[in-house]
């Protein structure tokens, strides 16, 4: 049977299970506010017994307790929840950020606005109104000509501001490469951390916890694949790439990938202007601009799959690449080889670069198929945003890109009476609307390959009104204003504006390939055979109606993004209620506990009391 000495080590046991207690409460009230903690437990287990073992032991009646000690420090933890969370997370950083680039296209649009396109419309056509009625006055003619340069200068300043939100975009994606490769260089730094620990027999908890935190920021990021392995530790990959890994559980395998930075595309040309299917990408490895750019050239072996390549490669922006930011391909024997700086890479690698090409978005909505070995079903991230939302704001610059052709275009030909060369019996032969020469920094005398970037005003109009032609010609008289007022008809005529098919380049187009394809042609209209009528069928939309049509697009886009936000965000904050009910401290609930420890822990020590009492009587009083 136990005796003193053996109730005194139960007691000091006892008190050694309540200060652990305490430590753990403790530790938990300091990390109150800790980001990404999770509260511990210590888990108490009775040590072994003292007694025998066998029926034929007759040591005593039976098994005596010898106490308690702690055995671990258990992280609270619920690891569906965690899944839930990471999943949603990559939903909301998704509709968050596509809300907030959508905004920033409904605010460079700015309708409805007394400088916005809409109103400058209208005033331009008002304005040829106002021509017809009075087309001898020059100070009317130079109001109409300002009003035509106020639209174009809208239509511009427009453009270039939604040129510059897919560049902030594409610039974002560059901040994302660094901060992806950042937390999954500290994971894999804590995993090997972990590893160390979890080896050694103890729990590593507040590495784990780090750990999850980057994995939750990681979420947000992108969709993310996480694989618990032996030793707490774990194995990473995106779920649009599960064969990529990004973090790999055992610390000798090198072979993990991260994301690298597209710096510039370029689809090499030929002497004639026209695209050779050699594609030149230049990047930054692992995204840190402070290193050598590394060149690559893709053969693809057409014009039309180098468009595609570089459009794509321009929008998504992000290889992935080996650890140290090289881009790997398989050769001939399936073996990983290194293309180093300008090193080409042949049509039939392609295939196999774009498993290199991060991009998070394209999928095939009416087969339900990935595209481009994107094997998710649904889109998370913001990187997945930042990549996707360019798409659309592309959409709307070519939306621009139609509306200042077939209004630059139907203008001019009705001021030089021809859908291409101008007639012979007009006063003047000078467009009013021309474009704009990037390279040499000055205007052109042309109107080919108007778009809304470089749509100009012609400057001689605005030097000598004269050259406007309001009349039906040359010699109908300076009452004649029917020209003027044909252009300010303009407004009520249908366009076939779906005619342009998706990412045609206007710059490669001239007036009459534009008009005629958007349904338009010339008619002799008027008493002077020489003047042109432009007439469409009854499809269509007008200028004005089809400007509308996109506002209101941006407008039901913006709305959705917005409801989608807050559905995302209200998901999410359900979750990470869940998360804090499970793992957060409450600081109730440690008050309480720390009150129980302490009596617990005076308990203990009164036993500790009264068996020095009881010690005392067997030693001493015995003397007596």
């Amino acid at each position: 049977m136990a005796g003193l000495l053996d109730t005194f080590t139960i007691a000091r046991r006892g008190l050694t299970v309540q200060q652990g207690n305490i430590n753990t409460s403790s530790h938990n009230i300091s990390n109150i506010d800790t980001e990404g903690y999770s509260r511990q437990r210590a888990v108490s287990e009775t040590t072994r017994p003292f007694g025998g073992m066998s029926r034929f032991d007759t040591t005593g009646a039976g098994q005596v307790g010898t106490g308690a000690e702690i055995t671990s420090i258990q992280r609270i933890r619920d690891y569906f929840i965690d899944y839930q969370y990471r999943s949603a997370s990559g939903d909301s950083g998704f509709y968050t950020q596509q809300n907030q680039t959508l905004s920033k296209v409904e605010d460079i649009f700015g309708e409805p606005s007394d400088t916005g396109i809409q109103e400058l419309t209208s005033q331009f056509f008002s304005a040829f109104q106002e021509v017809s009625k009075t087309p001898d006055k020059s100070d009317v003619k130079t109001v109409a000509i300002k009003k035509a340069q106020a639209l174009a200068d809208a239509i511009n300043y427009t453009y270039n501001q939604l040129e510059k939100a897919n560049q902030d975009s594409q610039k974002l994606l560059e901040s994302d490469v660094s901060d992806v490769n950042s937390y999954l260089n500290q994971i894999n730094e804590l995993n090997k951390e972990i590893r160390s620990v979890s080896a050694v027999g103890q729990t590593p908890n507040d590495l784990m916890d780090k750990r999850d935190n980057l994995v939750d920021k990681l979420s947000d990021k992108f969709g993310i694949n996480l694989e618990r392995k032996n030793l707490d530790t774990v194995n990473l990959s995106s779920t649009e790439y599960p064969n990529s890994a990004f973090v790999k559980s055992d610390p000798n395998d090198l072979g993990y990938s991260r994301l690298s930075y597209i710096d510039t595309v370029t689809a090499a040309t030929d002497s004639s202007g026209n695209l050779t299917g050699d594609v030149t990408v230049k990047y930054y490895p692992l995204g840190n601009e402070n290193s050598d750019l590394q060149t690559i050239t893709i053969k693809t072996g057409s014009a039309a799959d180098a468009k595609s390549l570089k459009d794509e490669l321009t929008q998504c922006r992000i290889l992935i690449t080996d650890k140290d930011g090289k881009l790997t391909m398989k050769d001939s024997s399936n073996k990983e080889v290194e293309v180093g700086d300008g090193g080409t890479v042949s049509a039939s690698q392609l295939t196999e670069l774009k498993t290199k090409i991060f991009q998070t978005y394209k999928y095939d909505t009416s087969s339900g198929t990935a595209v481009n070995n994107v094997d998710n079903n649904h889109v998370k991230g913001d990187i997945a945003a930042s990549q996707s939302v360019q798409e659309t704001i592309q959409g709307y610059m070519d939306n621009l890109d139609r509306l200042a052709a077939a209004l630059g275009y139907s203008v001019n030909a009705l001021q030089v009476g021809s859908l291409d060369t101008a007639n012979t019996n007009l006063s003047s032969s000078e467009l009013l609307f021309v474009t704009y020469d990037e390279t040499n920094k000055t205007t052109t005398s042309t109107d080919k390959g108007l778009t809304a970037k470089n749509i100009r005003i012609n400057e001689d109009l605005l030097a000598d009104t004269s050259k406007l032609n309001c009349n039906t010609s040359s010699a109908s008289g300076e009452g004649d204003g029917k020209r003027a007022n044909a252009i300010a008809n303009l407004n009520t005529i249908k366009m076939n504006f779906s005619n342009i098919a998706a990412g045609t380049d206007l710059s490669k187009i001239d007036r009459k390939t534009f008009l005629t394809s958007i349904g338009m042609s010339g008619t002799t209209g008027f008493s002077d055979s020489e003047c042109l009528k432009l007439n469409a069928g009854t499809t269509g939309s007008t200028v004005d109606s089809y400007y509308k049509s996109v506002i209101n697009n941006i407008a039901v886009a913006t709305q959705e993004a917005s409801r989608q936000q807050d559905t995302q965000e209200g998901i999410l904050y359900d979750l990470q209620d869940q998360r804090s009910q499970v793992s957060g401290v409450s600081l109730d609930e440690e008050t309480t506990n720390l009150i129980q420890y302490q009596h617990a822990y005076q308990a203990n020590a009164k036993v500790i009391s009264t068996i020095d009492e009881l010690l005392d009587v067997v030693i001493n009083g015995l003397k007596k």
